[in-house]
């Protein structure tokens, strides 16, 4: 009647293996002569169905009691529910508690009324003063109860199928409709039902398309207004699928490049971001980067995000957006500094430009440059010269329309080689990347 052969077999070389383990253990007690004939069979009479469980080489009787239990319960459950997934775990904790009081146990997906405990079978072991218990209990399950229960799965897995079914047909009409965000709630809890019941497994290859298709539609429209002070900016990013529907009530992580996590936004009802951005660089092509938190936007893990391979949605955030013509100016003339200067900003994305009128910023620069020095180091293998050539620089961001201030600074910066020309080239170098990286 019931498929147990490969239970009962399992069983037998578990307890076959134990007792090999506890060779070398002298047996002090056991319950009854000889192990009972009930051991590892699953039997049943005229009203009931009796299931065998065990557990060994516990220090205690009473938890490898209850394991014994957990084990015959989870015999039971896996013979009732043969269409939906068990989380054995969770059945395991939740019997420690209910079989205490012989009442019932019960998981997520299954019930187990009215079971009782009909028989205990123990043997205790010591091997040089550390005492273990084997335990083998019968349990034994109504056959009414069973029946009601399986009649109750049978239905509560129909239930779910067109549950599934019923959000799956509903997600496609939506994206029919163009009602993207609406779509992937109702995909994400489809998904999340089909890995929760182990139901419905071959609509995974459409809906997971459709998921990673509909990410793929999420853009981000970046605004940023300087604050007063300029201390730094107001960002609003407006994210939406495409510009066709707004993204609202999505939870975004505000991250650096590195992945280094800051806060935790979520996109309000016209789905723009709101960040306070204290100290900011103009000049870098990306200073930060918003990434859609799947995990709490849907209610989902990890585990389930990479078993699914859903992807990642991040945008880089850069200050000065795609008004990016610029103007490069010095007091001074140095054109070793400004073409360099010029490369690091095309390596940034901006559009350098040759005549003032044509640009959006303005980039002012004043290179004084210092006396180098000659330092002799003493090494082992005789003297060695390092050049130290020095320098102050100040530099200045500027909006040409307002001819507003964006951003400035002035500092010293030394650069160091074995010959005058080689020192003067790392200064340079080390000039053109700080303005990149203050202004």
């Amino acid at each position: 009647m019931f498929k147990f052969k490969f239970v009962t077999i399992l069983l037998i070389l578990l307890s076959l293996a134990c007792n090999i383990s506890v060779l070398q253990a002298k047996l002090v007690e056991r319950s009854s002569k000889k192990m009972p004939d009930w051991v590892g069979n699953t039997t049943e009479d005229k009203s009931k169905f009796y299931f065998s469980g065990s557990s060994s080489g516990q220090s205690s009787f009473e938890t490898a009691r209850k394991l014994a239990i957990s084990d015959a319960l989870t015999q039971i459950i896996e013979s009732l529910d043969l269409t939906m997934s068990v989380n054995s775990n969770r059945i395991l904790t939740e019997t420690q508690s209910f079989m205490e009081d012989r009442t019932k146990s019960k998981t997520a997906d299954v019930r187990v009324l009215n079971t009782k405990v009909k028989k205990v079978y123990f043997e205790k072991y010591d091997e040089q003063g550390k005492i273990s218990y084997n335990v083998h209990v019968l349990l034994s399950y109504s056959k009414k109860e069973y029946d009601k229960e399986k009649e109750r799965l049978a239905q509560e897995y129909e239930n779910y199928k067109q549950s599934i079914a019923n959000r799956f047909t509903k997600a496609e009409q939506l994206i029919a409709e163009h009602c993207y965000q609406e779509a992937l709630f109702e995909l994400f809890e489809t998904l999340k039902m089909i890995d929760e019941y182990g139901i419905c497994r071959g609509l995974e290859g459409e809906i997971i398309p459709n998921i990673n298709n509909l990410l793929t539609k999420i853009s981000f429209s970046n605004s940023f207004i300087t604050t007063t002070n300029n201390s730094g900016i107001l960002a609003e990013i407006y994210v939406s699928f495409g510009n066709e529907q707004k993204y609202s009530n999505a939870i975004f992580d505000l991250k650096t490049l590195n992945n280094f996590s800051i806060d935790s936004i979520t996109s309000d009802e016209n789905g723009i971001v709101n960040h306070q951005f204290n100290k900011v660089s103009y000049l870098k092509k990306s200073n930060y980067k918003l990434e859609l938190n799947l995990q709490k936007t849907y209610d989902v893990d990890e585990n389930f995000l990479n078993k699914y391979k859903i992807k990642d949605i991040y945008e880089d955030l850069n200050f000065i957006t795609s008004k990016k013509r610029i103007y490069v100016s010095m007091k001074n003339d140095n054109v070793q500094l400004m073409n360099l200067m010029k490369a690091y900003l095309v390596q940034n994305g901006f559009n350098v430009v040759d005549n003032e009128e044509e640009s959006r910023f303005v980039l002012e620069m004043d290179f004084s440059m210092g006396e180098v020095n000659e330092m002799t180091l003493n090494v082992t293998s005789g003297d060695s010269v390092l050049f130290i050539s020095n320098a102050h620089i100040s530099a200045k961001l500027i909006e040409n329309k307002d001819k507003k201030s964006m951003s400035s600074a002035s500092f010293s910066e030394k650069g160091f080689g074995k010959t005058k020309e080689k020192s003067y080239s790392d200064l340079l170098q080390k000039i053109s990347i700080s303005i990149i990286n203050i202004l």
